[in-house]
């Protein structure tokens, strides 16, 4: 099975994510989670990348916390039977002039019957009685989106919740103060403007077979498998390949790995990268299925 097919939505593509260091979240970055939110009481009982039924008190906590959701929605004029998928930011909650929960969110990527086509960053208007599923997808938001109004004239019967920037970020910092989650920029192995880095990483002694990828005792006790990132690269010349854990690649990229002992293990480009939800799903990345572990350190 191609990489590609089994790769699904919801961590694959930047939308706004978070942090690992105890530091001062910056507006301009891209953060995502680290682990599960299990210890963090008032969130604990959202899943990360499993689809849920529609909870209001759960979108509440979304617009609380900033958290991007990815949603199934079945509108009036939708005829698949289905409904259609679309990533959004929650960003108020109120009721309509008849006493229907309407939402308010910024449509990041999805499909829109109204334009037939999949549309990208649009404001969109949802009633939650047709939202047939709803996934946390592990990102948030910290910038209100442009024409963002709290005082939503939509909600006619009266704004159950909205979302305040000032809250939003207070509650995110926390996040950061207890490292459960994690700048984006600073464990993606390069990007489109900087193509090659300079990378330090821990060695683990094993490799990974991704036709048995539990077996390796690391990988074994990882938790959070789930939302572990991983990246595969292959020596820029000749035919040695490595896994690393905690870090994110752009297919091409041109990485210099060092080990924890400064010693330069090579010059590597990246193949591709998953979360570890896929992992056993794949058998092997561009034909090669046994690599050398290492976990991401830090970027030199």
């Amino acid at each position: 099975m191609n990489i590609r097919q089994i790769k699904d939505y919801y961590n694959n593509k930047p939308v706004e994510y978070i942090i690992k260091e105890n530091y001062e979240l910056v507006e301009d970055k891209e953060y995502t989670s680290r682990f599960s939110l299990k210890n963090i009481k008032e969130i604990s009982n959202i899943p990360i990348n499993k689809p849920i039924k529609y909870s209001s008190d759960i979108v509440i906590k979304a617009i609380k916390y900033g958290m991007i959701f990815v949603i199934n929605y079945k509108g009036a004029e939708d005829d698949h039977f289905a409904g259609h998928e679309r990533a959004v930011e929650f960003l108020v909650m109120g009721r309509s002039s008849k006493g229907k929960i309407l939402i308010r969110a910024w449509h990041l990527n999805g499909w829109s019957v109204s334009h037939k086509r999949h549309v990208d960053k649009i404001w969109r208007l949802f009633r939650a009685d047709r939202i047939l599923s709803m996934t946390f997808t592990g990102n948030f938001y910290r910038l209100p989106p442009s024409g963002y109004n709290m005082n939503d004239k939509a909600m006619v019967g009266g704004i159950i919740a909205r979302a305040q920037f000032s809250e939003i970020r207070r509650k995110q910092q926390a996040l950061v103060n207890t490292n459960k989650i994690q700048n984006r920029e600073d464990i993606t192995l390069g990007d489109e403007k900087r193509k090659s880095v300079v990378i330090k990483v821990k060695k683990t002694d094993t490799f990974l077979d991704l036709k048995n990828p539990t077996e390796n005792a690391y990988v074994n006790n990882i938790k959070d498998i789930s939302i572990t990132k991983l990246s595969f690269l292959k020596t820029l010349y000749g035919n040695k390949y490595i896994a690393i854990i905690g870090a994110l690649g752009n297919p091409g990229n041109v990485v210099k790995v060092i080990d924890d002992s400064s010693k330069n293990i090579g010059i590597y480009r990246c193949l591709d990268s998953i979360t570890g939800d896929v992992l056993k799903s794949i058998k092997n990345v561009k034909g090669n299925s046994v690599f050398d572990l290492y976990v991401f350190d830090k970027k030199i």
